[in-house]
Order: structure tokens, then C-alpha cells, then sequence
């Protein structure tokens, strides 16, 4: 007998739609016989259909009344308002992401989605990725750990390889330019495999002028295939080089294998692609993974080099180890996906030179500040804390698994020794941080008013700020005094792991 259905809010673009695919193969294994209803935009997910896991789908305004549907769950995945409406309206035992309440104010539910929420602008230390977010809230680690992931499909042994190259992003910032295309495409002709220019009606210009400096016979297909039949077209490719695309993630759930060009305001942390097996390079930068640049020019789409992916290209279409490409790579990392024991996702380093320095030696901006800056301290040390990014980030994720018990504890115990260990400035940095937002959380419990404007969580050092922006949006989402006291235990709970008594 059929059960109440769960209903997931997914009005975003192509890539959010591909993204939320392994959602809702572990819902149907967790909520068997519970019917998924998918409501998003009819122009995204109808093309993707033949891909999707079984669900039902539909677009917002050819739902059924809500008011009279019971559902058993509702997960809302959107930022859109109207996202936001539905969710509050459908009758629902479990609801989770965002919402509207009585008041019209907006809520969100669940750990995760409040973890995600607070990542605007604020992203830094961030190694969840998007597809593991939108399920960690309700499927259970064991299912997670249990997924077998298709692995991407081997290259051919020999002969000539179809290559296709995807030219556009949803931001000019995310990928690279014609003449790289241009550059790209020759070099894999004369290595005898076979270059497809490939983009939608956005790209007909870039295309066109890619096609002219190449000068060479490779296909231009821009502009040429409806979504359904560019997704048919690249799961005959021999390889795929992309920069963060829709059509990515489309490659990765169906096993085409993927070169990933991470360039701009992107973090493959976030939205690399999510299957094991595929292949990401993106530039050796301390701003790498960034929400938005703040350099006078795109320092990281410069580095990347048509020159170095051509050989990086010709190694994977070879099988051949990548430790020879450590010369043509120049300020280059080569990154493989993965998951971890826990059935996370995870990017393996395969190869990567020496860091260059980031903001060390590039300028900023006119008024723009690096994002470990604390403000009004000249003397931030920006170079202990680019070198100590990775463990930071490290750190961060074990402590707000375990916050949210998905890790095990000791894993953040272990991450905050290794932090203290390797860059001691670093974690004496985070740990002196914690004194200012005590003194904040303790205003504001004899106020009895949650922390008002941005500057509260801004207002800490940047390797302090994953845990301030939450503490921040838990204010905001809940201003009760419970809530309050929560986050002065999380502060609490901080100090005790760093040893700093961080109470004035």
C-alpha cells in the first residue's frame, strides 16, 4: 500500500537538479514504499528525465493542492521564496531546509541546511559537498557508507579518443577564455584524438570564435543540441573537459569520465563532481575555491595553461602515472574524487607544485580584504594562515561532524592536534578568537537581543568565522533564549578542545 509521499523542493538549475540525484536514490531506500514527488523547473528536469532515479515530477504551479496532501517529509533544497512558501504550506511529519512560519518570517530546519545556509560568503573552510548536504539531515551514515558508486568508465586502450570540451559556465569567471579553447582543442589534434567544441545558445559566440583561431578540423557543435541530446552526445565521449558545469554533473552520474577545469568563484569541495573516479585541476592559489574574486584579475583562470591540460589530458586518455607531469603542471594541483570511510564525499591529491603564495604576493582589490583578514589588524599573519588552510579545513569539518554526529569525536580531537602541531600561529589565531565572541554572546545574553548586522560574525579572525556565521544564523533562525545558550555552549565546547579559556 502506498504510503504518504515525500516531497523535495528543487527549483534551481540543471546542476542543482543532477545534484540532488543521490538524494533521492537514499530516500527510496530509506522511506520505502513512501512515493517522491519532485517539484522544480519543468525546463531543467524534464530533459534530465531518462537520468533521474524514479520520482514523480513537477513543476510548482501543476502541484496538487497542497493543503489537502499529506506528506510524510518535506525537504526543501531551494533559496527561492516561493520554495520557501510551499515548504510552509505542505502538511508535513518531517520538514526540513527553509520555510515560512506563522509570521512570514524565514526558517530554516535541520542541522545541515543551517550549516549550508551559513556558507554565504563564508565558505573558506568548507569540504561538504553539496549532494552529501542536501541529504545529511535524514539519511542515515550507515546507508551512506553501504552506496556503491559506479566508477567512471575507463578510456579506450589506444587510438584516437572523442574529446569533448565544454566551453561555458553559468559565470564568465568559471571558465576559460577562446584562445585557451583554441590552444586546447590543436594540441589534442595533433596527440591524433578528436576535439568537439560543445556549449549551449550561450556559447554560439564563444564557439564561433574558438572555431576561427583554431584554424584546424574539429567539430564546433555549440549551440546544436537540445539538453536531452547534449546528454545523449556526451555519454559516447572518451573524455570530458569541463569547467563547473551542469552538463559536469549530467558526466558524472552517467560515468562519462570528467575532466574538471575548477576555475573562479568555484569550490570542487562544493560542487566538484560527486561520483569517485573523476579528475579535477585547479590552480595552486590561497583564494582557490573562493565565493567571489577579489583580485584585480582572474590570477587562477591565468595559471591554468591549455598546454598543461593537454598533457594532463593525454596522460588520463593514456592511463599513464601523472608523477611525470609534475614539470608541465607549474602551480597546478591534480585532484581525484572519492569517498571516505564514513561514504562522504572526498578529493584525493594526486599532484600538486609548490603553493604560490595567493594573497601573498598578488594585489587585492581597491578596499577588498583576503578572507582570513580580521578587521582593523594590520599584523593579521596571512601567511601562517594561507600555509595552514588545509588543516583548518580539516579541522572544521570533523568538529561540525561530530557537532552533528556524523564523524566520530575523536576525529575532531585528532584534527585540532594536527592543526596545533603543523601551524601554531594558525590555531593560536582561531583559539584568541574565541575571547571576542564570548564577549559578543555574553552582550547579547544580558540584552536578551540576538547580535544584529553583519559585522558580529565578520567580526572575528577568518579561521573562527565557519563557527561564528553559524552561531549567527542560529541567532536569526531561533532569537529563544535556549537558542542563545546553545551557541554559548558551542563556544564552550570550543575552548575546552583548544584549551583556551576563552570567557572573559
Amino acid at each position: 500500500m502506498s504510503r504518504a509521499p515525500l516531497l523535495i523542493l528543487q527549483m534551481q538549475r540543471m546542476g542543482d537538479v543532477v545534484l540532488s540525484f543521490p538524494l533521492l536514490g537514499w530516500l527510496a531506500a530509506a522511506f520505502p514504499g513512501h512515493p517522491l514527488w519532485v517539484a522544480g523547473e519543468a525546463a531543467f528536469f524534464k530533459p534530465l528525465l531518462p537520468l533521474s532515479p524514479q520520482a514523480v515530477y513537477f513543476s510548482p504551479e501543476s502541484l496538487p493542492p497542497l493543503a489537502g496532501q499529506a506528506f510524510h517529509a518535506v525537504l526543501n533544497l531551494s533559496h527561492r521564496p516561493e520554495a520557501a512558501r510551499l515548504a510552509a504550506a505542505a502538511r508535513a511529519d518531517i520538514r526540513v531546509g527553509p520555510y515560512l512560519d506563522a509570521q512570514g518570517a524565514l526558517r530554516i530546519q535541520g542541522d545541515w541546511q543551517l550549516y549550508r545556509a551559513s556558507l554565504t560568503h563564508n565558505n573558506r573552510y568548507n569540504l561538504f559537498h553539496w549532494a552529501d548536504l542536501n541529504a545529511l539531515d535524514l539519511i542515515a551514515p550507515a546507508a551512506m557508507r553501504a552506496t556503491v558508486w559506479p566508477p567512471a568508465r575507463r578510456p579506450p586502450a589506444s587510438g584516437a579518443a572523442r574529446v569533448g570540451l565544454f566551453l561555458g559556465a553559468s559565470e564568465a569567471d568559471k571558465r576559460p577564455l577562446a584562445g585557451f579553447w583554441a590552444r586546447l582543442a590543436r594540441l589534442l589534434l595533433q596527440a591524433g584524438h578528436k576535439p568537439v567544441l560543445l556549449g549551449g545558445p550561450g556559447e554560439l559566440e564563444l564557439g564561433r570564435r574558438a572555431a576561427a583561431r583554431l584554424r584546424a578540423p574539429a567539430l564546433n557543435l555549440c549551440g546544436r543540441f537540445s539538453v536531452s541530446g547534449l546528454a545523449r552526445f556526451i555519454a559516447g565521449l572518451d573524455l570530458f573537459i569541463t569547467p563547473d558545469t551542469g552538463p559536469m554533473h549530467v558526466a558524472a552520474w552517467t560515468g562519462v569520465p570528467l575532466l574538471n577545469l575548477s576555475l573562479g568563484p568555484v569550490n570542487a569541495w562544493e560542487t566538484g563532481p560527486f561520483a569517485p573516479g573523476h579528475h579535477v585541476l585547479r590552480p595552486v592559489l590561497d583564494c582557490a575555491g573562493c565565493w567571489g574574486c577579489v583580485r584585480p584579475r582572474l590570477d587562477c583562470r591565468a595559471a591554468v595553461r591549455a598546454e598543461a591540460v593537454a598533457a594532463l589530458a593525454r596522460a588520463l586518455l593514456a592511463q599513464s602515472p601523472l608523477e611525470a607531469l609534475a614539470s608541465r603542471c607549474p602551480g597546478l594541483e591534480i585532484m581525484r574524487s572519492a569517498r571516505d570511510a564514513h561514504g562522504l564525499f572526498s578529493l584525493e591529491t594526486l599532484l600538486a607544485s609548490p603553493p604560490s603564495g595567493g594573497f601573498l604576493t598578488g594585489a587585492l582589490r581597491p578596499g577588498a580584504l583576503p578572507p582570513d583578514h580580521g578587521p582593523g589588524d594590520p599584523d593579521f599573519p596571512r601567511a601562517a594562515l594561507a600555509l595552514a588552510r588545509g588543516d583548518l579545513s580539516r579541522f572544521w569539518r570533523s568538529w561540525f561532524g561530530a557537532l552533528f554526529r556524523r564523524l566520530p569525536p575523536e576525529d575532531s580531537a585528532a584534527a585540532w592536534r594536527r592543526l596545533a602541531a603543523n601551524h601554531p600561529r594558525a590555531a593560536e589565531v582561531l583559539a584568541g578568537g574565541l575571547a571576542d565572541l564570548a564577549r559578543t554572546l555574553a552582550g547579547t545574553a544580558r540584552s536578551g537581543a540576538p547580535p544584529d548586522g553583519r559585522d558580529f560574525w565578520r567580526a572575528v579572525p577568518g579561521p573562527l568565522r565557519p563557527l561564528s556565521s553559524y552561531i549567527h544564523l542560529s541567532l536569526q533562525n531561533d532569537p529563544s533564549r535556549p537558542s542563545l545558550l546553545r551557541a554559548v555552549s558551542l563556544v564552550e565546547s570550543l575552548r575546552a578542545q583548544t584549551g583556551r579559556d576563552a570567557w572573559p
